[in-house]
């Protein structure tokens, strides 16, 4: 890695509200740090020159909901519902993985995310059944350079329990690989008066090198998936554990769950609700006034009846902090360009159903492609207490940084080129992609020897997977 990299003359969008849009501009990063942006910049000596002309230089992009796990199984569940994603997946496939297999899927997941222009990942990972598959789900994301909150979740060892309680091994996990977590867990996992604490600002996340990069959470089975006494009793861990929280609600099928949390005194700014489609408005209400995130999903929200609507608009409209996630790549694509023109297409056609049931034109809609992009950038950090190093591009933060090639026919356009992006771009349009300032991809193509590597172990898993299901 080049102490300097300056790329130069891009058309520099970097959601920082001091610095807005740059056309032909530059950024400059030292040492993994974005060091300075503006226009007319001269490299220094030894600098690497990255030339941006006809490209977008944008924050690297965040997705805060993702099961990286199964990288080597995308496609596996293209024509299913959340109804039969269990038992052919969690209850099924997943089990026939072992930890090499974790770790192959891993790897490749996270290098599906880097390759679609994807720098920091929520990895909900949920098919850990042992200390060793959770050690080897851990390692792959390391390995692959990305940044992002390594979720640990279930369903841990084998049990009879109709409602096991959360693998006890997160506090080896956490303790062992974890140390900034663990060591700011007392001072930021609680409030004043003893109340879960805020989302924002953990120490550690600029500590240099790839282990600095991921940070620890806990991917519960929320009220909608155990026992009120054992959600409590999860909700106690986590907490005990200063992690911050995630859980799916608000899915057909599931109901009352935030109700739920309310009446157990569970509800706090450390809680992200995925999905959320079919919370009840008051729901929602208690999530904004309780200081939760949301995590949109939209490709599984509308492919596998998880809600009519994804929760966006209604999330928006009360202030909720909310990213974008693509959730299950067994039966979803594995890019945030796809998400951002669904959700927004969704969204529009939710605000617009009085008027078609009326008959009536409307005369103007609401959210913009770059309401989407933010979604996938700042506020996607947000959601994952990493804005203090990342989502938008501003002097001091990590190097975070996309760019995606706007010459191609499909993106050479006449308006707002952020417009452009959420109508058309795809993974193959990102042409450069940097994590903490290192080249994870360019001119087009992942590079490093993981990368490599990580093909050629998803297809070893694949072939095993499909002789152990026939």
């Amino acid at each position: 890695m080049s102490d300097e990299i300056l790329i130069t003359g891009g058309h520099v969008v970097t959601f920082d509200d001091a610095l807005g849009d740059l056309p032909g501009g530059d950024v400059r990063v030292l040492d993994g740090v974005i060091a300075q942006i503006g226009t007319g910049l001269r490299p220094g000596p030894d600098a690497e020159v990255v030339d941006a002309k006809g490209r977008l230089v944008i924050p690297g992009l965040i997705d805060t909901h993702r099961h990286v796990w199964q990288g080597a199984i995308a496609g596996f569940t293209p024509q299913m519902t959340g109804y039969g994603y269990g038992p052919a997946v969690l209850t099924g496939i997943a089990l026939n993985h072992t930890p090499a297999d974790i770790y192959a899927g891993t790897l490749w997941g996270a290098s599906q995310a880097l390759d679609a222009g994807i720098t920091t990942i929520g990895d909900w990972a949920h098919a850990l059944q042992s200390a060793d598959h959770a050690d080897a789900n851990l390692r792959g994301l390391l390995e692959s350079g990305i940044r992002g909150v390594f979720f640990y979740g279930g369903p841990g060892p084998a049990s009879t329990d109709p409602n096991p309680p959360h693998p006890l091994d997160a506090r080896r996990m956490r303790d062992e690989q974890f140390p900034a977590d663990r060591d700011t867990a007392g001072r930021e996992g609680l409030g004043e008066h003893g109340e879960p604490g805020g989302r924002g600002g953990r120490e550690g996340h600029g500590q240099p090198g790839k282990r600095g990069r991921l940070h620890m959470g806990m991917a519960l089975r929320g009220p909608c998936f155990t026992s009120p006494e054992r959600n409590r009793e999860d909700f106690a861990f986590a907490r005990e554990l200063g992690l911050p929280i995630s859980i799916h609600v608000g899915m057909a099928g599931t109901a009352d769950a935030v109700t739920q949390l309310r009446r157990d005194g569970l509800l706090g700014p450390d809680v992200n609700y995925i999905h959320a489609n079919q919370l009840t408005d008051e729901e929602m209400d208690l999530i904004a006034a309780s200081g939760g995130t949301v995590t949109i999903t939209p490709s599984t929200d509308l492919l596998m009846q998880f809600g009519t609507y994804p929760a966006t608009g209604r999330a928006l409209e009360r202030g909720i902090v909310s990213g974008l996630g693509v959730d299950t790549i067994c039966s979803a694509g594995t890019d945030l360009f796809s998400e951002m023109r669904l959700a927004l297409a969704a969204e529009r056609s939710r605000a617009n159903a009085g008027s078609l049931a009326r008959n009536e034109m409307v005369h103007e809609v609401a959210l913009h492609q770059r309401d989407m992009l933010r979604l996938a950038t700042l506020s996607g950090a947000e959601v994952l207490g990493l804005a203090d190093q990342t989502g938008s591009l501003t002097p001091g933060k990590q190097a975070d940084i996309t760019v995606v090639d706007l010459r191609s026919p499909h993106l050479d356009g006449f308006g707002d080129p952020v417009a452009m992006l959420g109508l058309g771009a795809g993974p193959a349009d990102v042409e450069t992609v940097l994590v903490g300032g290192e080249f994870v991809k360019r001119d087009g193509i992942l590079v490093g020897a993981h990368a490599i590597e990580a093909r050629a172990l998803m297809h070893e898993t694949q072939d095993r997977l499909r002789a152990a299901i026939g």
